[in-house]
């Protein structure tokens, strides 16, 4: 699985990556993960079928999932689900989909695909999701966030070592530590520690992209050491940390929420 070596651009909230592919383990992750088509379409295992991304796919948090049969590239947008909740809450029960579009999506759907790493702004990730869910992804909705877990979150960008403590996070939302546990759950969607340690997993993301060792990108993630990170990783993504190709391209996209 030497072939993931296609262009990963991070985002406050999302993560795409653009490239080859290959096979995975089962493992699931927070984030809801939009597969977008391609030539030869993308083929999903779940625990009960097996999908082709033929249309826009979209696989819902923590359903536990696999890629069975990879096609040579993939499209594919991880972003947090409560930042276009209302869109992603009408996959249904199974919490997997596909997306039908007219013909104006699709159009204004490829040309933003086709835009290379230098051309996806830090709106990226947020811009594909307003093409399949044009009514309720707007970007400009996050104030229906809280605005104390909002400068939380703001708080946990701004630090150097995602080892937050709640009871940091529960100051910078000026809130009590059973308070702030509560709300950051109801209005993220999942506890505060599982959210650091996706941000911690984007880390060590761009440390192995850079030629980190495995030890230096579990130490730059905050991870305990690199067994710490291979396991975290290898359940969240399917594939051990060494099999992301190190020739990977990178590109960090920060915006204020």
């Amino acid at each position: 699985m030497s072939n993931w070596a296609g262009d990963i651009t991070i985002g406050l909230g999302w993560v795409y990556y653009d490239g080859p592919v290959g096979h995975t383990e089962f493992h699931q992750h927070y984030a809801a993960q939009i597969c977008f088509p391609v030539a030869s379409p993308l083929q999903i295992e779940t625990r009960g079928q097996i999908l082709n991304a033929e249309d826009v796919l979209v696989i819902g948090s923590n359903i536990s999932h696999r890629l069975s049969a990879p096609s040579q590239t993939a499209k594919i947008l991880y972003i947090d689900p409560s930042l276009v909740r209302e869109g992603y809450e009408k996959l249904g029960a199974g919490g997997v989909g596909s997306l039908s579009l007219s013909s104006a999506q699709e159009r204004a759907l490829e040309q933003a695909l086709a835009a290379g790493p230098a051309s996806r702004t830090t709106e990226f990730g947020f811009e594909l999701t307003q093409l399949i869910w044009p009514a309720n992804s707007d970007h400009a909705a996050l104030p229906s966030i809280d605005p104390r877990i909002v400068r939380s979150l703001e708080d946990i960008d701004a630090a150097d070592d995602l080892n937050i403590t709640l009871d940091r996070a529960a100051r910078a939302a000026g809130l009590s530590t059973g308070r702030f546990r509560h709300l950051f759950s109801a209005q993220i969607g999942m506890p505060l520690k599982s959210y650091l340690l996706w941000r911690k997993l984007q880390l060590a993301i761009q440390s192995l992209a850079k030629d980190s060792s495995l030890t230096r990108a579990a130490h730059i993630a905050g991870f305990a050491d690199s067994a710490h990170l291979s396991r975290t990783f290898k359940r969240t993504f399917g594939l051990s940390p060494n099999e992301l190709n190190r020739k990977a391209n990178v590109t960090t996209r920060k915006s204020a929420l």
